[in-house]
Order: C-alpha cells, then structure tokens, then sequence
C-alpha cells in the first residue's frame, strides 16, 4: 500500500454558514415549537422524553420506558472526578458520598425557550441583594437586568446606540432562547414577535433596521420601540407597556392581578426563570416568535490524486489468476508458481481477447495523520475503474 500526501492546494479550509428558522408559539401555558406536537411512544411518555418545544441534548433514550433510562454516571474515587452540580463539600462529605458510590446524572440534558419578569422598582446597588424583604428592597430578578448594563452600554448597532438609562428600575420582561437553537448569534433582522388576542394578530414587533432595536411594525403604536435585541445571547429585553387591544381586553398577566395586555406580557404561560411572576390562565392571548440562527460550520475539502499510471495494482487474491502449482523447496532452493494478473479486460468484439491491462476499482480513500494513523475513510457510492490511462481526482468534504 502507497502513500501520497496532500499538496498545497489539495486542502480548502471554508466555513459554511446554515441559517435554521425557529418558530414558537405559547398559548394557555403551553410552548409549540416548529408547529410540532411530540407524538406519544409505546410506553406512555414522550418519544424523547422531553416536551414539544425543548431539545434533548444528547437522545440517549428515544422511545425507551421511563423506568428504564439510559445515564451518565462516575465512581468516586481518588481522582476525585464528579459532575459539575455536586461541589466540593458535598463530595467530601463522607455521609452523602463515601469512596466507590455511584454518581449519577440527570437525564434528559434539555432546552427550551424561558421568560424572566422584572418588576418596577429601585435598582438596588448591593451585588449580593442581601436586604430583600424590606419596603424598600429591589425584587430578586433585579440581577438579571444589572448583569447587562455593560452589555447593553458597549453594544453599537447601525446608526443606532444601546442605553441602559432606567431600564434597572423599570419593568422589563426578558425572553430567553438558549443557543443550542440559534448557534453563533441570531440572525439580524430575522426576529418578529407575534400578539394575538382570541385569535387575531392585535400587534406585531420587528428589529426592521437590522441594528437590534425592536419596533412596533402592526398595531395601534406603529413605530414605538418597545425593547431591544441581544443576538449574540439570544435575550429579547421587552419594555412596551402600552394597550395592545385598545382597552377590549384584560387578562391576569401580571401578579397584581387584572392587567391590559402588552408587550411586558409577551410569553405568559411559558417557563419561568429565577424567581416566578404569579399569574393566572391566560386563554385569550398567545404569542407567536420567530427567528433565524447563525450557525458557523468549518468545512475541510480534500482531493486525492490517482494519476496516470498509478494506482493499478491490487492486493485482493482475486487480482491475480489462480495457480494449481505448489511451491517446491529443497535444500538449495525455494520456487514459488508464477503469478500472473487476472485480465478483465472485455473487448467489444466477438470471439476477440482484448489487449491486456491492469485494472483496478478504488472502492475507499484512506486519511492518514503525519504518523500514518488511519483517522478516516471515505467510501465511494460506486467503485471507480482504474485503468493504466485514466486518472481521477477524488473530492471528499468533512464537516466539524
């Protein structure tokens, strides 16, 4: 077997750039995802033991029992290896795991779209919100909004900067997509959110300049902006509080009780995050969101040379013709039969041998690292003949 390397120009380094669309909808407190419902499996639990709008990270147990899950799981021992949610004191502590216990993980690893609501008030400036309880404390999810004053004050979009002004003290309703959805960032421009009430679209909000800012582009507010877009953390930061449906309609959006419906209500029902907003059924609203990710993907093309001339010789038994004669060997000598290539060559006339020619059929391509490790094979779907005067350049593509 021969080895060639690859020249300078055998090897492309590109990077392709997949844009998957995602579309949502959250209606009485459920979450939809692509206009799927996850059908049930044959023992009563979800095909992926996840809902219709999350994504299993890894789908160890398609379609198995519930009972009978497939985890991840460590022994503890002196390489004190263990997952991430246990710390060290839990480790250490002798009563809840001594030396040969099994550590287990969770399952299903999963993710889903989630709502973070902060409510009105004073933007606390204690890091650690030590004093809740008080009158005058900030709420809980006041962190989560502070935690992006530099985000929000270094960003630049087209034409447009970012101010975090008073968003610490008044009412945001964040909306979270994590991004095993989105990849790299959201696509610019490609974000629209969708309010409907009793089945009519009362309002819809889009980034139109492509720079971050969401305004208002169907409604009775046309033009108002009511938030802003984080793509590269997939956060939507909604500030809206106007009417949507011009006082015909309330709804228990917010934990004070009845409320109009705005665009601080945007994604009522779905999963909460940190400390949760109390509210009650919301039947008459729902929520539509749709978006585009960036996902990066770095592309290695090869080529592979068989030139002329080469690459016409096989160590298959079948490439040679098949010899009766044994090997003879005596004190002074050790013969071995003849062996002489198979022809397979067919001419195009009757009763007429064609010429002879060595002929072979490349079936895979071998890649090998600089230490002649095989690392990969590529198959080709139909073998290539390989004769003495035909050469062929192979093009294979790996994806990372």
């Amino acid at each position: 077997m021969s080895f060639k390397r690859f020249g300078h120009e055998d090897l492309v380094y590109t990077t392709l750039v997949a844009k998957p669309e995602y579309k949502f909808i959250v209606h009485n407190g459920s979450v939809y995802r692509n206009d799927a419902i996850l059908p049930s499996g044959d023992f009563s639990n979800n095909l992926n033991h996840v809902s219709g709008s999350e994504v299993s990270f890894h789908e160890l147990n398609i379609n198995r029992p519930s009972d009978s899950l497939v985890y991840g799981f460590i022994s503890k021992d002196t390489t004190r290896y263990a997952y991430r949610s246990i710390g060290t004191s839990q480790f250490d502590d002798a009563s809840q795991f001594q030396f040969g216990n099994i550590l287990t993980q969770s399952y299903p690893l999963k993710a889903g779209i989630s709502r973070i609501f902060v409510p009105a008030g004073s933007e606390f400036d204690d890091r650690t919100f030590s004093n809740v309880g008080t009158a005058t404390d900030s709420h809980n999810n006041k962190k989560y909004i502070r935690a992006l004053r530099n985000v929000i004050e270094t960003r630049t979009g087209i034409g447009q900067s970012f101010e975090y002004a008073d968003m610490g003290t008044k009412q945001v309703n964040m909306v979270c997509i994590p991004g095993i959805f989105y990849g790299s960032k959201m696509d610019k421009g490609s974000l629209k959110l969708n309010y409907y009430i009793t089945g009519s679209l009362v309002a819809t909000l889009q980034d139109k300049n492509k720079d971050g800012v969401l305004v208002e582009t169907t409604g009775s507010n046309i033009g108002q902006v009511a938030g802003v877009a984080l793509y590269e953390h997939g956060l939507m930061l909604l500030t809206g509080s106007w009417d949507l449906s011009a006082g015909s309609h309330t709804g228990n959006f917010l934990s004070m009780g009845s409320d109009k419906p705005s665009w601080l209500s945007f994604g009522t029902g779905m999963p909460q995050v940190g400390t949760s907003l109390t509210h009650g059924s919301v039947v008459s609203s729902s929520y539509e969101m749709i978006f585009k990710g960036t996902n990066k993907i770095p592309t290695l093309t090869m080529f592979a040379h068989a030139e002329k001339g080469n690459f016409n010789y096989s160590n298959n038994p079948t490439f040679l013709e098949k010899e009766t004669k044994v090997v003879s060997a005596n004190s002074s000598s050790y013969i071995q039969p003849k062996k002489v290539i198979k022809n397979i060559t067919k001419s195009d006339f009757t009763h007429h041998s064609a010429s002879f020619e060595s002929v072979t059929f490349i079936s895979k391509v071998g890649i090998y690292d600089e230490n002649k490790n095989l690392i990969a094979i590529a198959t080709l779907a139909n073998p290539l003949k390989k004769t003495p005067s035909r050469d062929y350049m192979i093009k294979m593509r790996l994806d990372f």
